[in-house]
């Protein structure tokens, strides 16, 4: 009976403060995820004939980091100890209603907002948004690696670059 007593509040006092562990996802070493990360990436640069990305399981690893602190604080910013040490995308939404490559095609989509030009000057008008697609096909970026990161309610992508890419009065390709 005493087990019974102890067993039961237990239980419950779980779920209550567990109950949304289970609705929580890290997704950074799959290979599906891995693989649909590079063929979306790499599908913008080979439109412009630019090699590759590689995987990076070092910038997995600092996407994990990061991602893992948006979740944990709900909104999306940039990791501003990353600047000048790697490129940044950010992308999030609610959890489990989006694909991975729908995710990285949100940033590859700003290419019809795109104009070549030095960056970043190379918006069609002034409150077009092209960072996301110029650090995809940056011209010196080799390697990407991603993770996603949900909390039970959203999702966060975090995808790093290297080199970084945006450098400014540089054109990107």
């Amino acid at each position: 009976m005493r087990l019974k007593n102890f067993l039961l509040p237990s239980f419950l006092l779980f779920f209550v403060f567990c109950g949304h562990c289970q609705d929580s996802r890290v997704v950074f070493k799959d290979s599906a995820f891995i693989s649909t990360m590079l063929q979306h990436h790499n599908a913008y640069r080979r439109e412009l004939q630019l090699p590759d990305l590689q995987w990076s399981a070092a910038l997995a690893a600092d996407a994990l980091t990061w991602a893992k602190h948006l979740a944990q604080i709900d909104r999306g910013e940039h990791d501003q100890d990353a600047v000048g040490k790697e490129g940044e995308n950010l992308w999030w939404g609610t959890t489990n209603a989006f694909s991975y490559g729908v995710m990285v095609d949100a940033w590859g989509n700003e290419k019809r907002m795109f104009r070549y030009g030095a960056f970043p000057d190379c918006r069609s008008n002034r409150t077009a948004v092209v960072g996301h697609y110029t650090q995809i096909v940056w011209r010196n970026t080799q390697s990407v690696g991603c993770a996603l990161v949900g909390n039970g309610r959203m999702d966060y992508l975090v995808c790093r670059y290297s080199p970084p890419g945006n450098v400014y009065v540089q054109n990107p390709y």
